[in-house]
């Protein structure tokens, strides 16, 4: 099954790729299938400024270091609660406010929401239950179609599981044998964090500049063809996942609402791409082309019959590299002209 060379080809996009020369403009009509500057007006791409702070490195690090093994015990802070919740207001159940399999851990700050149900629950073992009331506003905050709620929620949750948390110390044998890195070392474990956190950046920067671009229309066969990749890739994973497609979406929080916004934000990246390959006239070399061939071989070796470099070649056309590459220059690019700082300082759990 094909997957998007996007989302597949893992290599930095900060390292070895060239940026543009700022030397005019040019017409990519051709290479893009559509007159660009009739979709899409660009605005600011350089010079945003960026901090990779301590907490990005911490959060990572926490991430990266996470443990947890299920426990036969009532939950107590620092665990990780697995929970399903439903919710009801003036005693009618509201699908869009209920989840099943919520994994939260019960010291998480990111949503005040889920805080407010672990809390509930410490002191509660499998299969116990708890009810919690919460407002139109935060309601509002989980809910699954991003709908606006006014009236008070009650929420029943029940424990499925509880497991204990703990972050190891990083140590060189934790990376060879634990981590699930390709790192043998403390350094190299690090070096792959650094360089995850500057890809992060780098992700969070290309959004702020198609954010800050106007698309005034779209080409239909554009949102065809996101669309069509976009579907591709959630049945590859869902197959990974062994699950159905429906599955996989309820899994990751997806619905028709979030997957069309997802679709419209896709599109737009690529004619952003575009317009900023054209006024900075970035361009892609056989050789680049020939690199991303290797990467994503590398990559798909011996998956679905992915035996040898030409079978990639016959699933993955030349067009579809070249775009690869130009997203992954035009990335760069505006990493490399904006204002990034790293104010972490690397440390151990």
């Amino acid at each position: 099954m094909k997957r998007i060379i996007s989302i597949v080809l893992t290599v930095s996009l900060i390292t070895a790729l060239a940026t543009g020369c700022g030397c005019g403009g040019r017409d990519v009509k051709k290479e893009a299938g559509y007159d660009v500057d009739k979709y899409i007006e660009l605005g600011k791409y350089t010079g945003f400024k960026y901090n990779i702070d301590q907490k990005k490195f911490d959060e990572m690090l926490e991430e990266k270091t996470f443990e947890s093994e299920a426990v036969n015990r009532p939950a107590k802070k620092g665990d990780e609660i697995e929970f399903s919740y439903t919710g009801y207001i003036k005693g009618k159940k509201v699908k869009d406010l209920s989840q099943n399999n919520i994994a939260a851990e019960t010291d998480q700050k990111d949503n005040a929401v889920y805080k407010k149900f672990t809390d509930a629950l410490i002191g509660k073992e499998k299969g116990d239950t708890a009810t919690v009331k919460i407002s139109g506003a935060e309601a509002s905050k989980i809910s699954n179609d991003k709908k606006k709620y006014t009236d008070e929620v009650s929420v029943k949750l029940k424990v499925i599981e509880v497991s204990k948390v703990e972050h190891p110390t990083v140590t060189n044998e934790w990376v060879k044998e634990e981590s699930g890195e390709d790192a043998n070392t403390v350094e190299e474990f690090y070096a792959i964090m650094e360089q995850e956190l500057v890809d992060n950046a780098t992700a969070d920067l290309w959004q702020k500049a198609v954010d800050d671009a106007t698309m005034n229309s779209w080409p239909p066969e554009l949102y065809s063809k996101v669309k069509e990749e976009e579907e591709a890739d959630a049945a590859y994973n869902a197959d990974q996942w062994n699950m159905s497609l429906d599955e996989y979406y309820a899994m990751n929080g997806d619905t028709k609402k979030t997957l069309e916004k997802e679709y419209m934000n896709q599109v737009k990246s690529t004619l952003v791409m575009w317009a900023i390959v054209s006024k900075e006239n970035i361009k892609v070399s056989k050789k680049e082309m020939e690199e991303r061939y290797n990467d994503l071989f590398a990559e798909l070796k011996g998956d679905n019959g992915y035996n040898t470099i030409e079978d990639v070649k016959k699933d993955y056309s030349k067009a579809e590299i070249k775009e690869a590459v130009y997203l992954q220059k035009t990335q760069n690019f505006v990493y490399k002209n904006s204002d990034v700082k790293k104010t972490y300082t690397v440390h151990n759990n």
